[in-house]
């Protein structure tokens, strides 16, 4: 009984992580607006010079987030399935168990969240956070060696060089084919669909739509590399050093930037190479997603070492609190989200251009920021942390702060 009680209490935070888990919402959400929460509409500016102010935002920002920020997002969710189940292990209790049921949890607030907003990927990390289970006793360097392997597609591999040898035909498969036209439909009723018309479409198709993405993507693969790569961090204690975070930052980024450039560039360089159709998207998708682990690793590395030796640990600690209440922002994007830019809201996918969808994007973020930041000052969870929390123990947990001042 003593040991289910601490292990109920409020944990101690290290509050640049939190940081980095509010920055990668942040860059999560304003992706989102340019993607109208998966309302792809490409909108057309009259005046040419505004049109190329939007294209540049929307170019920017999925340069600067596509598939960095839910990255970042990943590994620091592996560093914290290796925080409970080590923190748990230290007051005698194996959480494997009570993590499969937290898992179970995660299933059931990602599909009530993807029954608005059918790119919530909560639901995903419930399914592959299930390997992480196993995977916790398995020694570093087998670790290191199945993470290399998932973080090289080989899978993605294949298909590319079938596709460049004429072994396939260079054109989708039945199945990118069938995901484009599900995508296609979702379009239609988010659109012109009413609140039930949404819901009934996410009850099931939604939900295969988004399944479809990750298989067809070899999204999977780098997920759960990056969830062994968040665990592989925590095993190694770097992020209960400031010194081994400064460390490990300094060694990390100069290879990252290199890496993410040397992959881009590659990306970039395909048509020329003579790759074109099914081909060069495969490509492209494949390239970019090397490229953007190291681009990731930059914004990591670049924020931990403007956190903790350049001056920025006053900003950042604004986004600490966006980060600590990860679940709770998350499932509030989506559902404001869709309200902002589906037809049964305010129907901003057909209104606002890109610019002007950045500009709620930021209004948005800069909501969530204050909201959390006072949320946080009062209560020890976001709510619906706290009622995970309580779910997973089955027992009451507080919730209201008693070391206010």
């Amino acid at each position: 009984m003593n040991h289910i009680l601490s292990s109920i209490t409020p944990p101690r935070r290290i509050t640049s992580i939190d940081s980095l888990r509010g920055f990668a919402l942040i860059g999560i959400m304003l992706l989102h607006c340019m993607e109208r929460f998966d309302l792809t509409l490409v909108p057309v500016v009259e005046n040419p010079f505004w049109q190329q102010v939007d294209t540049f935002v929307f170019d920017s920002l999925r340069f600067l987030f596509a598939g960095k920020s839910y990255a970042m997002f990943s590994l620091l969710f592996g560093l914290s399935f290796f925080m409970q189940m080590d923190s748990q292990a230290a007051k005698g209790v194996d959480f494997r168990g009570r993590f499969l049921w937290r898992l179970a949890l995660l299933l059931v607030f990602g599909y009530i969240n993807g029954l608005l907003y059918l790119g919530e990927f909560f639901v995903v990390y419930a399914v592959l956070g299930v390997f992480l289970i196993p995977l916790y006793k398995v020694p570093t360097r087998w670790l290191i060696v199945f993470a290399v392997l998932l973080f090289l597609q080989v899978p993605a591999i294949i298909r590319f060089i079938s596709l460049l040898e004429n072994n396939v035909p260079n054109e989708p498969t039945e199945a990118v084919s069938y995901m484009n036209h599900l995508y296609d439909v979702c379009a239609a009723i988010f659109i012109n669909g009413s609140f039930c018309d949404v819901i009934d479409f996410n009850l099931w198709k939604g939900q295969y739509a988004k399944v479809l993405w990750v298989f067809n993507n070899f999204r999977y693969l780098q997920l759960l590399g990056l969830f062994i790569v968040g665990m592989l961090i925590g095993r190694a204690g770097i992020h209960k050093s400031e010194e081994k975070m400064i460390k490990y930052s300094k060694l990390v980024l100069p290879y990252a930037l290199v890496w993410f450039a040397a992959f881009y560039a590659i990306a970039f360089f395909l048509p020329a190479m003579g790759v074109d159709g099914f081909a060069l998207q495969v490509g492209k998708t494949m390239f970019k997603t090397y490229g953007n682990l190291g681009q990731m690793m930059v914004y990591i590395s670049g924020l931990v070492l403007l956190y903790y030796q350049y001056g920025g640990r006053k900003i950042l600690d604004y986004m600490a609190p966006v980060g600590r209440m990860s679940v709770t922002n998350y499932m509030a994007q989506s559902m404001c989200g869709v309200i902002i830019f589906y037809g049964f809201g305010f129907n901003g996918a057909v209104h606002l251009d890109y610019l002007q969808s950045f500009l709620v994007g930021i209004a948005f973020c800069a909501l969530q920021i204050l909201y959390s930041n006072w949320w946080i000052k009062r209560f020890y969870y976001g709510p619906v942390e706290w009622l995970w929390r309580v779910l997973t123990w089955l027992r009451p947990v507080p919730l209201r702060r008693t070391d206010r001042a």
